[in-house]
């Protein structure tokens, strides 16, 4: 089971959410060798409302959303959760929680 966290995005707006990741041992972990998967939905049995474009870098994996699809989202409660996948296939939940999308009232 992963670890949960609720976020708020504000719509209209760039969205980073970086997670510094540790193996068991507390070193830091090689990321070139596993990838990561993470969406948002209303529910967890309805379809995606949106996949966060993943950025690695060391031992940090960001969660990021861009202006111009935060502001597709309508406001309102979301579910989303973040997959790690495993050169060897193995496959576990990093992050999960709801994600709140808040109305901007500011246009740009």
């Amino acid at each position: 089971m992963g670890s949960k966290a609720n976020i708020y995005i504000d719509q209209g707006t760039d969205f980073r959410l970086s997670l510094e990741l540790f193996d068991e041992d507390n070193d830091e972990m090689v990321l070139s060798t596993i990838t990561f998967h993470a969406d948002m939905r209303k529910l967890y049995s309805s379809k995606k409302a949106v996949d966060f474009d993943i950025e690695t870098a060391n031992n940090d994996v960001t969660l990021v959303l861009s202006s111009d699809t935060t502001a597709t989202l309508n406001p309102g409660k979301y579910q989303y959760d973040v997959l790690m996948k495993k050169a060897t296939g193995e496959t576990s939940k990093l992050l999960e929680g709801l994600a709140t999308v808040v109305p901007t009232i500011t246009e740009v």
